[in-house]
């Protein structure tokens, strides 16, 4: 019953986990990204990353929502519930997206990595939901070339491993945070989906914005 009740509840977190992050993306299989490609440059990647942070009013949202999803399922449990321990809840959630997104363009950087998501040049609803499955684990260097993104990889199990070093101690960060880190991937699928979707989610939304 505890193993049952234990998946019972990451599956819960997960879901939150997705909820709040896609509150933040409010911006053939390998199809190439739209061309000419334009490489960012330095100022831009600084650009591209304080409105992708804490410029936008996403991260802070989702934050909150997240930690109001933790709150109500009481998780976990040590951190109480009230002011203090919604506190504690919303400031490790704002943290760990911090954390993930800051590995995410670090690492980019460094490898001189694209940060962004390129939408399929293609059409129909099946060739753009694999372009987007596909392009969540892969990028362009400076170059062009298509390459293995491994910054969104490490960012997204820098974000599940390290905030288990501020929970309980009955947390792993190897073995909870491994765990959370795989959820992230499939968080980091859900947020190209949408990404790639967007155009069409904008229409459905803000009707009026459109002629």
């Amino acid at each position: 019953m505890k193993t049952v009740a234990g998946e019972t509840q990451r599956l819960r977190s997960f879901a939150a986990r997705c909820a709040a992050l896609t509150i933040i993306c409010g911006g053939g299989l390998l199809a190439q990204a739209p061309t000419p490609y334009t490489p960012l440059l330095s100022d831009q990647r600084w650009d591209y990353y304080w409105h992708e942070t804490y410029l936008s009013p996403g991260i802070y949202l989702a934050a909150l929502g997240n930690a109001g999803g933790e709150q109500f399922r009481n998780d976990p449990p040590e951190w109480g519930q009230g002011v203090e321990g919604y506190s504690k809840r919303a400031g490790s959630a704002f943290a760990t997206f911090s954390i993930q997104v800051a590995v995410h363009h670090a690492a980019a950087a460094a490898l001189h990595y694209d940060p962004r998501y390129f939408r399929c040049a293609c059409k129909g609803f099946g060739p753009r939901l694999g372009h987007a499955f596909v392009w969540s684990f892969l990028t362009k260097n400076e170059e062009g070339e298509t390459r293995f993104n491994a910054p969104v990889v490490a960012g997204a199990y820098a974000g599940g491993m390290i905030p288990y070093f501020w929970y309980p101690a009955r947390y792993s960060p190897l073995k909870d945070g491994f765990r959370a880190g795989n959820q992230e991937l499939g968080v980091v699928v859900g947020i190209a989906i949408i990404k790639e979707f967007s155009p069409e989610l904008k229409r459905v939304f803000h009707p009026r914005a459109n002629p």
